[in-house]
């Protein structure tokens, strides 16, 4: 018999995604990767801002709820904030030529890699600020806030990595 889930937990959750068996967190920064081309960078950096702002607080919100339901702190079921964080790190990308041409270029390709990898690194590795804000705050607030801090990480290094690939692949 499956437990039936509310439906902040199955938002903190993206359904069945965050009950993935092996690696939730990567799976839910791979399921943000795959959505941002889609509902995330179309968009000018002020609606991107605005979506961050959304995804925030509604992640804080249905974390908290989910954290509760489940019956334990930070469950590794909650990847809502595997999309804001890999979204952050998304953030410096300009615009991707796939909405500006009829093919999808290598160089999309790779900065969404790198893009991935970073933020997957500063989450996981959880270095520096990113682990002091796991360890600061609690609840979804705090579920949320070391993502946010490894996405801008990852950013920070997004910035040099995409004036590099654009000026070595176009």
């Amino acid at each position: 018999m499956h437990k039936k889930y509310s439906l902040a937990t199955n938002i903190a959750t993206l359904g069945l995604i965050g009950r993935a068996m092996f690696a939730p967190g990567t799976a839910g920064s791979f399921a943000a990767l795959c959505l941002a081309p889609f509902v995330f960078l179309p968009f000018s950096l002020p609606v991107r801002i605005l979506i961050l702002a959304f995804v925030f607080f509604l992640g804080v919100k249905v974390s908290d709820i989910a954290e509760k339901e489940l019956g334990k702190a930070d469950p590794s079921a909650v990847i809502i904030d595997e999309v804001i964080g890999q979204w952050i790190a998304l953030l410096p990308l300009g615009y991707l030529s796939y909405f500006n041409a009829d093919l999808f270029l290598g160089s999309d390709f790779v900065l969404l890699l790198c893009a991935f990898m970073l933020f997957r690194f500063f989450d996981i590795s959880k270095v520096g600020p990113v682990g002091l804000m796991e360890r600061k705050f609690h609840g979804g607030l705090g579920i949320m806030l070391d993502d946010v801090v490894a996405g801008i990480l990852a950013a920070a290094f997004m910035f040099p990595i995409q004036n590099y690939v654009h000026s070595i692949m176009l």
